[in-house]
């Protein structure tokens, strides 16, 4: 009877750790999801999408399904970068998309689009300057035509493959959703840690006064930034994001 006791005692302490294991991971955890789809809002099965560290190693990945849907669960925070690619169609007919520096406190939906011009390494601060009205945004633009068509990269010090210029018609920035003024576009050089050098764009941007995020899309405290690339110069498509939290 003891022996028997003691089985029962074992067997309660053991479900009552494991009913305590899954209250936390529904407290410690949030659900990160969406849609992948082209920019005809056609879906995108197969694309694996990645959370990444600042290393960029991944910590969480899976597939997009038959309708581009796809679901994580990952642990509350802020994280690097999330990613985005068939990987049949990386370099060949497609790059990638990205969003950076995602937080993720509860359950958030960002839906990946992508196409043959990357809009990568976004990263956004406000200028100290009253009112605080404005973000300046920076960006790497990569078309993959002027990456396939590349001559001589390797003897050349600047890696040439951003557009030559872009210009109010070739960007749409959305902040929250709603499209924002853009008051200047400045290009650049960035060092990039092969030892060459690459193009890079700087724009300034007004913040608009209100959002048309869901619900679902918000993070309280952050503001969404959005930048679409459709070249007028090598005629492709691109789209990154990348959350800034609120001063």
């Amino acid at each position: 009877m003891k022996k028997l006791l003691f089985i029962l005692l074992i067997f309660t302490l053991s479900c009552n750790t494991e009913k305590s294991d899954t209250n936390d991971n529904k407290t410690g955890y949030v659900r990160l999801f969406g849609k992948v789809t082209d920019f005809n809002n056609n879906p995108v099965d197969s694309v694996v999408i990645k959370v990444k560290d600042k290393n960029f190693n991944d910590l969480y990945q899976t597939l997009s399904d038959k309708n581009g849907n796809y679901s994580l669960n990952v642990k509350k925070g802020v994280y690097y970068s999330i990613y985005a690619i068939k990987e049949s169609d990386y370099g060949i007919t497609k790059l990638e998309y990205w969003a950076w520096n995602v937080p993720l406190f509860k359950d958030l939906e960002i839906n990946p689009q992508y196409d043959r011009m990357e809009v990568y390494g976004i990263h956004a601060f406000e200028p100290k300057v009253n009112p605080y009205d404005t973000y300046r945004v920076y960006f790497r633009p990569m078309s993959l035509t002027k990456y396939q068509n590349v001559e001589n990269a390797e003897k050349s010090d600047t890696i040439d493959i951003a557009p030559e210029s872009l210009t109010e018609k070739d960007l749409t920035v959305k902040i929250n959703n709603v499209k924002t003024k853009i008051v200047s576009i400045d290009k650049v050089t960035e060092f990039h840690t092969s030892g060459k050098y690459i193009f890079a764009y700087e724009i300034q941007v007004i913040k608009p006064k209100t959002g048309t995020l869901k619900k679902s899309e918000k993070i309280e405290g952050y503001d969404k930034i959005t930048i679409e690339i459709n070249s007028q110069e090598t005629k492709e498509k691109g789209k990154g994001e990348c959350f800034i939290k609120k001063s």
